[in-house]
């Protein structure tokens, strides 16, 4: 399947799911869509082949995940070791990895997977203190549930306290106790979004995001996004786009406007001069102007000019 047919998939998936849509108007963005679903925002990258994500890429979409209370993760087809496995999660940076039929089965079905792929084989997280329960409910010891498993009295405390299992053993604790012990992956929240920004002092600051900072704004420039920078104080977050070029205000606006709407934040674009006050919906702001406003002023004049 090629990647535009896979993509064309993730999109009927979502719909099907009660997802509403954005995506880039120009391709070669980190991401291919976001989609929303009440509160839940997801950041997805389609690909072929799941280890053509790049370190990079899935670093800045970990960032966006955190600035956005978004789930980021990557739909794909196959690794290096062959195709994607269903209902199973894999791992690429930090990012979760699915399968499209895995994609359905949570969007459509309602079904969660059971299995993730770490190094050393297949895994499954075991409800520990279902385990611990039943266990001493029934009166089994560690050593006798160490022996049916095939692992130490120590690993099985191990588990009790939230340590993940191989496949085959949590299957033989189910065998035996006759009980369902496999937790469902929740792999909206899978990834670890802890990733750190470079250091402000290895970043150069174009002089409308260095007037920002001082206004009081955290900035944190894109790379490869529909907007160049995300602004955010302790209130708000705009998108923010910068274009030297009036002419090639018409597709900045689109990506800034699809974004806008999908995540309920305002955008705005910085342009060296102009003859609009908004463009598509979105805030046209002159350079000359953003040089003198404060950050009260700035976001008045965001409002006041935005049309979303």
């Amino acid at each position: 399947m090629e990647k535009e047919t896979l993509l064309r998939e993730v999109k009927n998936i979502l719909m099907r799911g009660g997802y509403r849509i954005g995506e880039p108007v120009l391709r070669s963005m980190i991401f291919d869509i976001i989609a929303r679903k009440g509160e839940r925002i997801l950041i997805i990258k389609v690909l072929h082949n799941a280890d053509s994500l790049r370190v990079e890429v899935a670093r800045e979409m970990k960032i966006l995940g955190h600035e956005f209370k978004a789930s980021p993760m990557v739909i794909g087809m196959r690794s290096g070791t062959g195709p994607l496995l269903d209902g199973v999660v894999y791992s690429r940076h930090g990012i979760p990895v699915i399968s499209l039929q895995t994609l359905y089965d949570i969007v459509i079905e309602g079904v969660n997977p059971m299995v993730y792929v770490a190094p050393g084989g297949f895994y499954v997280d075991i409800d520990g203190e279902l385990l611990r329960e039943i266990r001493e409910k029934r009166g089994i010891s560690l050593g006798e549930l160490a022996r049916v498993a095939g692992v130490t009295r120590k690993t099985i405390q191990l588990y009790e306290e939230g340590m993940s299992s191989t496949v085959d053993i949590a299957l033989k604790l189910e065998e035996f106790l006759r009980a369902e012990l496999i937790k469902p992956i929740d792999v909206f929240s899978f990834a670890d979004l802890s990733e750190e920004r470079a250091p402000e002092e290895d970043i150069i600051f174009p002089d409308i995001y260095r007037r920002l900072v001082e206004m009081g704004y955290d900035v944190f420039l894109t790379v490869k996004c529909p907007f160049e920078a995300i602004s955010k104080d302790e209130r708000d977050l705009m998108l923010t786009g910068f274009e030297e070029k009036e002419r090639r205000l018409k597709y900045k606006a689109q990506n800034i406007r699809i974004f806008s709407e999908i995540l309920d934040k305002r955008g705005f674009i910085v342009v060296s001069d102009t003859r609009y006050e908004d463009y598509n919906g979105v805030a046209i702001i002159r350079k000359r102007e953003i040089m003198r406003y404060d950050k009260d002023e700035l976001k008045r004049v965001v409002e006041e000019r935005s049309g979303i």
